[in-house]
Formats: structure tokens, sequence, C-alpha cells
């Protein structure tokens, strides 16, 4: 027993693993409708239920056998390629430095799950509602596999990956994925505000909305004019400095103005209310 396991590790150290297994499939972006599946570093792609099967050429089954996603720029999915058959595939390309140093082979991996959760015949995605992964979930990430984001507004392509845990060997893998383009930050001192940098629409609306306000006003004002041209011609009352509207008593048979005797008229025919003169008050020693 002790011997298989010397000739297999012999085996994948210096003959590598056997050819793995390409399924018919490839990564896509989510169909579903969720906001945000594309930004400037990360994305939203369709989890790889019912994409494998159970393997048969390896010691490791649906329980234990890994699912690991690849993102790589467009122009080096071919670094991949040349490595995949390497023992130390997990850390050839680690994270922090995948896209950024001298040398970067510009791909790097992390883990979805374990296959037995992306079986056809499993329920775990759809109980769990875990029908979509996202790619750069972790951000600025440091650990070798760990999740982290896309360099921005780069191309990327995207490849799932069946791996024995024992020995790191790929043992199932998707085709790539077509090419998946974020969008690129934009600084914001860089936009153009002015009227040329706005859409039509914009323009449209906001012109329509000027001229309303100007015949709103215009309507607003003729009405105040209106009013006080119109209330001029009543006759009015004084009341001390209070000037009041003269009123008719409209409930009796021959209506005539009602003017309060006690009420003196000025030059003019207005009444003015005789305020007596204030009392003195008596000083006392």
């Amino acid at each position: 027993m002790k011997i298989s396991y010397i000739v297999a590790a012999f085996l994948i150290t210096f003959l590598g693993p056997g050819k793995s297994e390409t399924v018919e499939h490839a990564p896509s972006v989510t169909p579903l409708n969720y906001v945000g599946k594309i930004t400037t570093d990360t994305v939203i792609l369709s989890t790889p239920q019912c994409y494998f099967g159970i393997p048969t050429n390896s010691s490791c089954n649906q329980t234990d056998c890994e699912i690991w996603l690849v993102p790589a720029l467009k122009s080096s999915i071919n670094n991949f390629d040349a490595d995949q058959t390497n023992p130390d595939l997990l850390s050839l390309s680690p994270y922090p430095t995948a896209f950024t140093a001298n040398g970067s082979k510009n791909y790097f991996l992390t883990k979805v799950g374990l296959l037995k959760d992306f079986l056809c015949s499993s329920a775990f995605a759809r109980d769990s509602g875990s029908t979509y992964f996202r790619v750069g979930s972790e951000g600025s990430c440091t650990t070798t596999n760990c999740n982290g984001v896309l360099p921005d507004g780069s191309t990327v392509n995207f490849k799932y990956l069946v791996l024995d845990p024992a020995n790191k060997a790929v043992l199932s893998e998707t085709k790539w994925s077509d090419d998946i383009s974020l969008y690129t930050s934009q600084n914001p001192d860089a936009i153009d505000d002015s009227l040329p940098g706005r859409s039509a629409a914009m323009v449209v609306i906001t012109a329509i909305l000027s001229v309303a306000m100007f015949f709103l006003l215009v309507l607003l004002v003729t009405m105040l004019i209106l009013a006080l041209c119109w209330g001029e011609k009543e006759p009015i009352q004084v009341l001390g400095s209070l000037r009041i509207p003269q009123y008719d008593t409209h409930h009796f048979k021959d209506p005539a103005p009602h003017v309060n005797p006690s009420y003196e008229h000025d030059q003019r025919g207005h009444p003015i209310f005789n305020v007596p003169s204030p009392i003195k008050l008596q000083e006392f020693d």
C-alpha cells in the first residue's frame, strides 16, 4: 500500500498529473437582475451548478473534491494553461502580486466551494440562494488565494476547475469564458459638466421647466395686479388707523350701505372713528 502511494507521488511530481477533462460549459455573467453585475473591479458570475460530474480518475469524491475559479487577464490565459499541471499551481501566482509585480502571471486562483454543493442532484445552491459568485468580494486582500478585486477597467476571462485537495491536480475544467470587460474609473475632475456634456433629454427638460416657471410667474404677477386694482373700487371704512371695506346689508329688501352713526366722516365721505383722548391721570403727592 505504501509503495503505491510513493509511486503515485513520484508520477505526479516528475511526470505531472494526467490530462484533465474539459466539460462543455464556460463561466458567464449571471443573467439575474442584480445591480452592479460588472463594475470597475468586480464581476458576478453564475455558479457552476451542473457543470461537473463525480470524478472517476481521482482519490477524492463529491464530498471532498474542490471547485476553484481562475480569473485571468485576456492576454495571460496561456500562462495558466502552461502552469495547470504544476503541483504547486495554487501558489504559483499569489493574489497580492498576481497583477502588480514585475513578471506577474496575471492570474490567480480562489476557492468557490465543494463539488457536492454544485452537482445537479444537490439542492444547496437553490436552498441557500447561492446562485452566483462575486469575483472580488474580499476587496484588496493579501492572502495567496483570497477573492480579491480585479485590475480596474481590465478585460478578464474566467475558468472553473475541479481540484483534488490531496495533490492539487486539476481533474476537470470548463472552457474559458468570453471576454468580460470591466468599467474604467473616471477622475471626477475630468467629468464634463458643461452644457455640451449634458444629454439632449436633460437640456429639453430644463428648457421646458424654465418656460413653465416663467409663465407661472407672469400669471402670479397678473393676478396680484388685478386683485389690487379691483380692491380699490370697493368703498372702505376707516377704524382708527385700520381701513376696512364697507359692507351692504344684503338680507334686507332694500339693501343700503350700513354706516355706524357714531363715526364721523372725513372730507371724502369716509367714516372716521372718534378715538377719545387719553385720560390724564392726576398725580398725587
